[in-house]
């Protein structure tokens, strides 16, 4: 039975001891139960207030740190020590980020996926400043672009962001948005193009320079790979050329047989960046999305590639007859493959699969459903591309059994 929302109880002294998926760090009561601590790192020792209390488990929220691990440092972005929640992280040193997610990727795949010796490396990280090319932010009561607070529909002002790209800090300092309208601004590094898109029904952001294309059709390039990508306002990218230069780097060592691969897919293709910069030119691609502005874009970013750009849902995609595929790569929302996407990977045939997660738990389901059907993990590169965050994100190989 679940408790009301207000806290439980308060005072009481907690030890985290590792951190789980979702970011929170796990700890334990004196009678054994587990705790999952918002707030905590690993080697602290805390005082906390519980707010759910279940059979067998419970949460609870950092009031005060009692003596700090050797991994905490103070936030180091003045909006997050005013109570940010977009950067949960930021309390825990640079240089152990990655490897607390490492773990949290390896104990996902013992604990869901039932593999306990799954083949585990660490990758590369962004650089934990400027790194965001794409933020969201909202109008606040006094007109200001805000981020929403910590556990809270509080607003913290957005100005000085660590993590965004000065181009974006720069139109945050600069416009008016309207009280609760939500503002997606972009900006290329390739070429300063930006971006702005809002549903115009709910109101007008004002103060843009003129050098910003505003709406669900204002476009951009950006570069990756030696390659440019025109990216429409409304279309998904990732946080940064930088991320998506360092997924494409790992989906290569993920699959060398791309390099002479004859026929790839790419499901969930976005813009189509696999698709364009991990495959041979002369390769044929077929990518699915069901973005229709992504469609668009990734049919202007493989023009002159032999390619078939489909319009749909990967989970309702059955490989065409006669198609024979290489290798099969898919980069799948959040929620990951489910039996629709693994489904539709596996009718592809395909005899090496890649599979992109930005999610550990559901990485790990795929993994256990690719494995029901026939493919066998056989190794996994965890990724960095949201420093003081605790998003992860990792690239696996499977290989038909």
């Amino acid at each position: 039975m679940t408790t009301p929302e207000h806290p439980v109880d308060a005072g009481a002294t907690l030890r985290p001891e590792r951190y789980i998926a979702g970011g929170e760090a796990m700890a334990h009561e004196d009678d054994g139960k587990v705790v999952f601590v918002r707030g905590g790192i690993p080697g602290d020792e805390v005082e906390v207030t519980t707010t759910e209390r279940k059979d067998g488990w419970s949460r609870a929220v950092v009031d005060r740190v009692v003596a700090a691990s050797d991994e905490r440092v103070e936030a180091p972005c003045p909006q997050r020590r005013r109570g940010c929640g977009g950067c949960d992280w930021q309390e825990l040193a640079v240089a152990s980020q990655l490897p607390h997610k490492l773990e949290i990727v390896r104990d996902a795949f013992r604990r869901t996926a039932k593999l306990p010796d799954a083949r585990m490396e660490q990758g590369a990280a962004v650089a934990p400043e400027s790194y965001r090319t794409t933020i969201r932010v909202v109008g606040g009561a006094d007109g200001r672009a805000s981020y929403r607070a910590d556990r809270s529909h509080d607003l913290v002002s957005a100005e000085g962001c660590l993590i965004a790209h000065p181009a974006l800090r720069d139109l945050v300092d600069r416009i008016v948005v309207p009280d609760g309208l939500e503002v997606t601004l972009r900006t290329s590094v390739a070429t300063g193009e930006r971006t702005a898109r809002w549903d115009r029904r709910r109101g007008a952001v004002t103060g843009f320079p003129g050098d910003v294309a505003v709406g669900a059709g204002a476009v951009l390039t950006e570069q990756v790979a030696g390659h440019d990508f025109r990216v429409s306002a409304g279309s998904f990218f990732q946080s940064g050329p930088r991320a998506a230069q360092l997924l494409v780097d790992a989906v290569r060592r993920a699959a060398p047989e791309l390099a002479s691969a004859e026929a790839v897919l790419d499901a969930y293709a976005g813009v189509g960046l696999f698709a364009a910069a991990v495959t041979d030119p002369s390769a044929y691609v077929v990518t699915v999305e069901s973005s229709r502005t992504a469609v668009a874009d990734a049919e202007h970013n493989l023009a002159g590639r032999r390619a078939s750009i489909e319009l749909g849902q990967v989970g309702r995609w059955r490989r065409p007859d006669g198609l024979a595929l290489d290798v099969a790569i898919a980069d799948p929302a959040r929620s990951g493959l489910g039996r629709p996407g693994t489904a539709a990977l596996v009718s592809a045939g395909a005899p090496v699969v890649v599979l992109v997660s930005c999610d550990p738990v559901a990485a790990a389901r795929d993994a256990a459903l690719l494995h029901q059907q026939g493919y066998r993990h056989d190794g996994t590169e965890v990724l960095d591309l949201f420093p003081h965050t605790h998003h992860v994100e990792c690239v696996t190989r499977f290989v038909a059994a």
